[in-house]
Formats: structure tokens, C-alpha cells, sequence
């Protein structure tokens, strides 16, 4: 138990390059603060910007929301005691090992279920209706009719069973697909509920070469780590079936973007949805918005116009077990980075 008399500081970091959406500003807290009132009167806040803060010392900081922060900074802020990042992925803050002992990490896991679901269901649906050669028709202005089949009964591989994989299951178990679901250890996560939105089929990662000649569809949401970097190389690409499709809604350095916009050009790649890229955003002059079958949303598969709301309800949600004395939630691993 921690005292709720005493009074606690949180400093709120926000990137000016991002929407507004993502802004931790005091607007937003002072939205999400009305939800949390009994809570939010125990907390004196600050807030930065582009991580001017960190340019001095911030000994007098309790918690800490941000997504981005140099470990130097934290490790010297001995009164620090718990950092929430903002998004799902900390591929962004390796390598963790690099952090003091003693901090709690969270992360804001779980807020992008709702909007990843109707992503991956829209963008098999695409996929399955070639719609990418479609719409490259239309741009040139060719009657291009192109007859598919359902997509009921075919099969997709889930790369990555976390809460972005356990909503692309569900979304595509309610279109008739088969989903096979790769992760780390081939073990059902505590999250994962039995039922209509589980995989048919739930394997470790290391059996990825068995699986991928197998699939129509193959859908990435497992977090960059050193041991998923570069995942879908040259040499996996080329075992898929002629026709498979991608979709990448995790990181762009699990797959290998040259290896597969060569399939694209090619036509052996049946088509790819793709919403992450390195780097972000792409410029105007970029070859990648030319590639043939190719799809680029940016970056914006999971995130919402209350994106900031939905991480301050996380972190009150995290604070009121911190003063309980209970674990937290989405306490991230530092030995598998997610």
C-alpha cells in the first residue's frame, strides 16, 4: 500500500511531430482527469515537449508517460520509481537491460484492439478481392474485372498472439478463415480467450518455414525484437505460395521490404497492405508509393482520435493498483522486450 494523503508528481512528454491525438497535453489530462477525479487529486503535473525535460535533471518526478526518453535521464531520477510509455512497442527504448534495476516499465498495450480488429478484417477483404491491382487500374484507367473467390475456408498465418494478434484472430475467424498463430512459445497467452476468436491452431515462431508455403494470407503483429528482426526475410518470402498476401501492422524491419516489393513486381505476391515503414513518414519521392500490389495506410491501423485518452486510462488504471500495493498491468519484460 502507498500512502493516499501524500502527494505525487507526473511529468506528461509529448512529440510535437505526432497528431494531435497523441498529445499528453494539459487539455488531455484535463479531460481524462474529470473520469479519474479521487485519483487525479493525489498528482501534481508537468508536461514537455520533445524532450526538452530531459535536458535537466528530473529528480522531482515520480511517474513518468512518454514514449520516448533517454535512459541517462531516468536512471539518475532516483525519486523515479515507474515510466508508462505510450504505445504497445518499446523497440523504441532497446535495450532495456540499459534501464535501472529498480523501474517499473509499462506499456499501453490493449488500447488498440477495437481499431486493429476492423483494420485486419478490412484489409483481408481487400486482399482477398485483389483490390490493390484494382485500384492501380483505376488510377491508369483500365477496365480491370477480376473475379475472385470467398474467403471463407482459406487460411492466414498470425505472426504474434499479444493483443493486436489476438484481434486480427478474432477478426478473421468471423470472416470463415483458418488462422494458424505463430508466437514466441507456441503457448496460449493469459489474455487469450477459448472460443470463436481463437486461432484453429497455435504454434512456436520456430516453426514459421513449416507453416508459411501453407498460407493465403499472412498477417505480422508481433512486437521488433532482436530475435524478430528481420523475420520474413528474402529466403521466407520466397517459400509462400504464389498469390499469398502480407500485411504488416507490427514494425517494417520484421520483413524484408526490398525482398517483397521485388515479389509485388514480380506478381508472385498476391498483394500487401502495409502500415508501417522505417522511415515514417515516407517522403513524397519515395519508390515505395509506386510498387505494384502494394497498399500504404500510415500508420494507421490501431490508433484512434482519443488515442491519448485511451493511455491516461490505462495509467490511472495502473496508479489506483500502484497505491493499492497490487502488480501492474502490462509490465513490460525486459528479457523478452515486449
Amino acid at each position: 500500500m502507498h500512502s493516499t494523503t501524500k502527494r505525487y508528481r507526473l511529468h506528461l512528454e509529448s512529440q510535437s511531430r505526432q497528431a494531435p491525438a497523441f498529445h499528453l497535453d494539459a487539455a488531455a489530462w484535463h479531460q481524462a482527469s474529470l473520469r479519474h477525479a479521487e485519483l487525479a487529486a493525489l498528482l501534481d503535473v508537468s508536461f514537455g515537449w520533445d524532450g526538452e525535460r530531459f535536458a535537466s535533471p528530473i529528480d522531482d518526478v515520480d511517474f513518468l508517460l512518454a514514449s520516448r526518453f533517454p535512459h541517462a535521464a531516468v536512471n539518475d531520477a532516483r525519486r523515479l520509481c515507474w515510466i508508462h510509455t505510450t504505445g504497445a512497442g518499446v523497440d523504441q527504448l532497446l535495450p532495456l537491460d540499459r534501464l535501472r534495476d529498480d523501474l517499473i516499465l509499462t506499456n499501453s498495450s490493449g488500447i488498440h484492439i477495437d481499431k486493429a480488429g476492423e483494420f485486419v478484417q478490412m484489409t483481408l477483404l481487400m486482399l482477398n478481392a485483389q483490390l490493390p491491382a484494382v485500384m492501380r487500374a483505376q488510377h491508369e484507367r483500365r477496365w480491370d474485372a477480376r473475379l475472385t473467390a470467398p474467403i471463407r475456408g482459406k487460411t492466414v498465418l498470425l505472426i504474434g498472439l499479444g493483443d493486436l494478434g489476438q484481434a486480427a484472430s478474432g477478426a478473421a475467424k468471423a470472416l470463415g478463415l483458418r488462422v494458424i498463430a505463430l508466437n514466441r512459445s507456441g503457448r496460449a497467452p493469459v489474455s487469450l480467450l477459448s472460443g470463436s476468436g481463437a486461432p484453429d491452431l497455435l504454434e512456436p515462431v520456430s516453426e514459421l518455414d513449416r507453416w508459411l508455403p501453407e498460407a493465403d494470407f499472412v498477417v505480422v503483429t508481433a512486437p521488433l525484437t532482436p530475435a524478430t528482426r528481420g523475420l520474413l526475410s528474402a529466403a521466407r518470402l520466397a517459400t509462400m505460395r504464389a498469390g499469398a498476401c502480407v500485411a504488416n501492422l507490427s514494425r517494417a524491419a520484421l520483413i524484408d521490404y526490398p525482398a517483397l516489393f521485388e515479389r509485388l513486381r514480380a506478381g508472385t505476391c498476391g498483394g500487401a497492405v502495409l502500415d508501417v515503414f522505417d522511415p515514417e513518414p515516407l517522403s513524397g519521392d519515395s519508390p515505395v508509393w509506386d510498387v505494384p500490389g502494394l497498399i500504404v495506410t500510415p500508420h494507421i491501423s490501431c490508433d484512434a482520435p482519443d488515442y491519448s485518452q485511451r493511455v491516461l486510462d490505462v495509467w490511472f488504471g495502473n496508479f489506483a493498483r500502484w497505491l493499492r500495493g497490487e502488480p501492474l498491468a502490462n509490465v513490460v519484460s525486459r528479457e523478452q522486450g515486449y
